[in-house]
This record gives C-alpha cells, sequence and structure tokens, in this order.
C-alpha cells in the first residue's frame, strides 16, 4: 500500500511540475494561457481532450462523493478537483488510499 502511494504521490508531484512549468513559460514564445486555451479549443482533438478531462473530473468527485462519510467533506475534495485537476485528485488519493482499499475489500457482495 505504501508503494502505491508513494507512486501516486510522486506523480502527483510531477504533474504539479509540469503545471508550474507550463505557468512559469514565457507568454512571449507560446503566448498567454487563454491565447493557447483559444488555440486548443479551435482543434477538434482540443475539445474531445478538454471534455474528456471534465468527464473524468465527475467520475473522480463521483468516487469522493460515495466514499466520503460527510457531504459537506465531500463537496470541499470534490469541488477543487474542477480548478486544481489531478494533482488534487493524487492528493486526495494518498490520504485516504488505505481507507478506500479497505472499503473495497469488504465482502459486501452476494455469493450466490
Amino acid at each position: 500500500m505504501n508503494v502505491l502511494r508513494a507512486a501516486v504521490g510522486i506523480c502527483g508531484l510531477a504533474l504539479l511540475g509540469l503545471v508550474l512549468w507550463a505557468a512559469f513559460a514565457k507568454p512571449d514564445l507560446h503566448g498567454t494561457f487563454l491565447d493557447q486555451f483559444n488555440v486548443i479549443t479551435t482543434l477538434p482533438w482540443g475539445v474531445v481532450s478538454l471534455v474528456d478531462l471534465l468527464i473524468g473530473f465527475a467520475f473522480f468527485a463521483t468516487i469522493v462523493f460515495l466514499t466520503e462519510r460527510s457531504w459537506v467533506v465531500a463537496a470541499l475534495w470534490a469541488a477543487p478537483i474542477f480548478i486544481l485537476g489531478n494533482v488534487w485528485s493524487a492528493v486526495w488519493l494518498v490520504i485516504r488510499l488505505p481507507h478506500l482499499a479497505k472499503q473495497l475489500s469488504k465482502p459486501d457482495w452476494p455469493t450466490s
């Protein structure tokens, strides 16, 4: 479990590094965030990728709501996913992975 948590944490940190790199990239070379976003939204695969990303955020938010005990706590964890992206998902997974694994290993499925 610790190896999996470490792997998720490392991937989350790598993604954070990429986000910071992109945020501080020189805008005179590639344009501002909004300039680049406008280009992406003109490309068919850019639109597909953005929709895929948002649907993935919604799927992950659903998992958060199904596993957290409180709706308030779930909302506080799920809402930032749509702004901070999978970096925030990695934080939640690193913290909640042991509890999530315990929940998923419960024999609650009917055997017959």
